[in-house]
């Protein structure tokens, strides 16, 4: 067990794309890498997390909001909640009853 934790390497990094020039705009994607590694295999994780736009000289970074992410987690809270609610008026029905 010890010899697999010495080998379990984990980085977490930038990555930024090709740059792209339009309509007098270089457009730049940049995302996140999350990689896991150990000697009987691995784990990578890429997303993108925002888009570089240089105009000139004035360069800008436009946000990628993870919607989905966003979608799951405000659903995992509703349900906790609603399972609390309804945990604590099956436990007073129950009270009530006795």
């Amino acid at each position: 067990m010890q010899h697999v934790l010495r080998t379990l390497r984990w980085q977490n990094s930038e990555t930024r794309g090709q740059p792209i020039t339009a309509y007098g705009r270089q457009v730049t994607p940049i995302g996140r890498i999350m990689r896991i590694e150990c000697s009987w295999g691995g784990f990578v994780w890429h997303r993108p997390v925002a888009v570089e736009v240089r105009e000139g000289e004035i360069t800008r970074r436009l946000p990628i909001r993870n919607i989905t992410q966003q979608a799951i987690t405000s659903l995992t809270l509703a349900a906790i909640v609603i399972a609390l609610i309804l945990a604590r008026r099956t436990n007073k029905h129950t009270k009530e009853k006795r």
